[in-house]
């Protein structure tokens, strides 16, 4: 399992045995603090008295920071601006980290700090691991949301997270809605995740981790994929569906990347110990009002375990302390007045891969514990169990090469697989809490609210618990919505719909149009607000006091359609619309044969839409193809065609329109490259059987041709123009040199001609 560093939990102090047989007192022995791998070597998280807090600077004490090669001390939670007050209130700025030699031992360097003046506390940090694994690329097929037992035997109905009647019926989820995701980075630039991740900066995403510019996020597998459980962007057409990643292609909840892992997993980079307290902080103070953590501490046994979760209850840590804020402070301004969806934050953490009855911080009281179970009912082997457990959620079961019985996400370089863990459990929770919070969310909604919902409605006598003990059921997000919900007496609500849409509810062929509703008198029953219709391209995303009806018409056939939007079994309205037949493009008008001077750098454009329209109101989209394009080049922007000359002739050129259904028509006309600069084309020259004559003009035209010797040897005349030329059947004549004699519209032109 790859460890990371992480932060604290105090050390156990071992005390010396007494003997039996002798009577003296023996010699106290110093405390220990074990030298394991599971700490962070060299660094350490000291808590001061308040008196001590600001004036606390290492450089007063050189003999201590001399014997103990201090390299630094700062504040763990440095300066908040706006929120420093509530910071401070907090304690937060009582939490100091001090870097020193990692070859100093443990016990020397936890007598030295509390040596100093105003430490009340010294804390080693464990280093941190994150609770899943990764593996090969995905099928996406997510049974954890909807499982019909249709993937095989061992995937049985009915063992998933019950989400698809919250997304027909309640919400899909809301971008007013933030979570935090404390991992490592999501991948920004994914295409199933762009645009709902927050942007690094002063009020977004962030790096915490030492070392790294706060505001670069690496993209990191781990982070994505548990990022694309809860908010992956729904019905685009592209990877995984997120649990609360909206309808319509543009995303739902926002999701924020708080970054403390650092490095992969084939090459981890160490950590500090600051930077999960640092994350749960910001995201309290920058929206997310709920915070994911597929991470915990790593332990050697699971009696040191034991330990860990004690000594995290009993003694003071930066993290708790952090949780602690992060429960209290989210979704409120400096003041504590309630400012996002929700007032106070839900802290969730994966229960572990261990397989142990023991874990920290997951078994902190105030979080959100979760455990894992894969397809077949079973609770996974691999997950931490206990009372402590909260709530399971799917993980993914114990085999080591089953794929599809894990659980499918994102990952990065645009691509998506299957991992496994607690870490996956985990965001399942976070996804399901989002959606609750998009819907029941507002003035006076909190934490504590959430927390009810999510957790009473967990059914119970479902999950094979395997002869384990856990404190909660299996989760249900449709439980969950219709938790406490009693009956509904119609008579006490006034439900009312209004609309500011003004047409005639009949639709072109080609349009998208949206209708926006209000509903009014739902605001303390907060019944399910659903639409519904017998036309294929009507859609709706729905809140409990609004709906946005999308009406794609492209997706349906022409016709007469009925839509209903209900609130429960309280109130409907009823929405009458049709979509009118399709019309191909039109030719409007001829479009007329063109001339360009190919002997300079002239060119030709034409607006096609002076010629071609479509009876619907649509914008077609042009295409143009060419009889010789070794005479022309041409190019279509909007509906200007524009032709470059590249050599000398006539060309073909067809002009076809195509509207969004794909009817089309064309049309054509043809372009003469010519030297524009001489007032007649003779040509071939020499000839052998046929010869050409174009005047610039249409006209009557008469040529002449005379021998060397000046005998008139042959005569024509024809009505002739630029793009009818006159032709002139010359192959009885004797080769040789001959002069040409033109006359076209008051003008005349020689030409020297060769017959061959």
């Amino acid at each position: 399992m790859r460890s990371f560093p992480l932060i604290l939990l105090s050390a156990a102090i071992l005390l010396p045995l007494l003997s039996c047989n002798r009577q003296e007192i023996p010699i106290p022995q110093p405390a220990t603090v074990p030298q394991d791998n599971t700490r962070i070597p060299g660094t350490a998280i000291v808590r001061l008295s308040e008196e001590s807090a600001d004036a606390f600077a290492i450089g007063d004490y050189p003999d201590i920071a001399s014997s103990l090669g201090v390299i630094s001390a700062e504040r763990v939670f440095p300066d908040a601006g706006e929120f420093e007050e509530r910071h401070r209130a907090a304690g937060l700025h009582r939490w100091y980290s001090i870097r020193y030699d990692e070859e100093v031992p443990q016990t020397k360097a936890r007598d030295g700090l509390n040596a100093l003046p105003g430490v009340e506390s010294v804390d080693f940090p464990r280093r941190k691991v994150r609770r899943g694994f990764f593996n090969d690329r995905y099928l996406n097929q997510q049974w954890h949301y909807v499982n019909n037992g249709s993937l095989g035997p061992v995937f049985k109905p009915g063992i998933d997270i019950n989400v698809e009647p919250v997304w027909k019926e309640y919400t899909t989820g809301s971008s007013d809605v933030i979570v935090a995701v404390i991992d490592g980075g999501i991948d920004l630039k994914h295409n199933d995740l762009a645009g709902v991740v927050l942007p690094a900066g002063d009020n977004g995403s962030r790096n915490f981790v030492d070392g790294y510019p706060a505001h670069s996020i690496p993209a990191d597998d781990h982070g994505t994929h548990t990022a694309g459980i809860i908010g992956a962007i729904n019905n685009n057409g592209i990877f995984c569906s997120g649990i609360a990643g909206g309808s319509d292609g543009t995303g739902g909840v926002r999701l924020m990347s708080c970054v403390i892992f650092a490095g992969t997993d084939e090459d981890p980079e160490g950590g500090t110990g600051q930077e999960e307290p640092r994350a749960l902080v910001w995201a309290a103070d920058h929206g997310a009002v709920i915070a994911n953590n597929s991470w915990g501490y790593e332990f050697d046994t699971e009696e040191e375990a034991r330990q860990g979760a004690i000594d995290f209850d009993n003694e003071p840590s930066a993290t708790k302390s952090a949780i602690d804020y992060f429960i209290a402070n989210a979704g409120t301004d400096a003041d504590g007045n309630q400012t996002g969806p929700m007032k106070g934050g839900l802290v969730l953490f994966a229960a572990g891969n261990y397989g142990w009855a023991y874990d920290a911080p997951t078994q902190y009281e105030p979080v959100v514990s979760v455990g894992a179970f894969g397809p077949d009912g079973k609770m996974a082997e691999y997950s931490n169990y206990g009372p402590w457990v909260d709530i399971l959620a799917p993980g993914g079961s114990d085999s080591d090469d089953q794929y599809k019985e894990w659980i499918v996400s994102l990952t990065t370089d645009q691509s998506a697989s299957y991992m496994v863990g607690t870490s996956m459990a985990c965001p399942h929770v976070a996804g399901v809490a989002a959606l609750l919070v998009s819907y029941y969310g507002g003035p006076g909604f909190t934490c504590d609210d959430l927390k009810e919902r999510l957790l009473e409605s967990a059914r119970t006598g479902v999950i094979d618990q395997i002869g384990r003990p856990v404190g909660g059921g299996m989760l249900d997000a449709y439980a969950a919505f219709q938790y406490n919900t009693g009956p509904v007496d119609p008579s006490q609500l006034n439900i009312r719909f209004s609309t500011d849409y003004t047409g005639d509810y009949r639709f072109k062929a080609h349009e998208t149009a949206v209708l926006s509703f209000t509903i009014r008198g739902n605001e303390q029953a907060k019944l399910p607000v659903r639409f519904e219709s017998d036309c294929p391209g009507a859609s709706a995303t729905c809140t409990r006091s609004s709906a946005q009806i999308r009406i794609e018409a492209p997706k349906a056939r022409a016709g007469s359609y009925t839509g209903s939007l209900s609130v429960g079994s309280v109130a409907s309205r009823k929405i009458q619309f049709t979509i009118l037949e399709n019309h191909a493009p039109v030719v409007t008008r001829t479009l007329e044969d063109q001339i360009v001077n190919a002997a300079s750098s002239a060119f030709v454009t034409i607006d096609l839409a002076q010629y071609i329209q479509d009876p619907d109101g649509e914008e077609p989209v042009f295409e143009v193809s060419l009889s010789g394009d070794d005479i022309l080049s041409a190019r279509i922007s909007g509906s200007v065609l524009s032709l470059t000359p590249k050599g000398y002739g006539l060309a073909d050129v067809t002009v076809t329109a195509t509207d969004a259904l794909k009817a089309s028509c064309s049309t054509g006309f043809k372009l003469l490259a010519r030297n524009t600069y001489q007032i007649l084309d003779v040509y071939p020259n020499p000839v052998s059987d046929y010869l050409y004559i174009r005047p610039e003009t249409e006209a009557a035209t008469t040529a002449v041709l005379y021998s060397r010797s000046g005998a008139r040897v042959l005569s024509s005349s024809a009505q002739a123009g630029p793009f009818r030329p006159m032709q002139i059947d010359v192959r009885s004549l004797a080769p040789g040199a001959y002069t040409l004699q033109v006359e076209f519209g008051g003008k005349q032109k020689t030409t020297n001609l060769v017959k061959y």
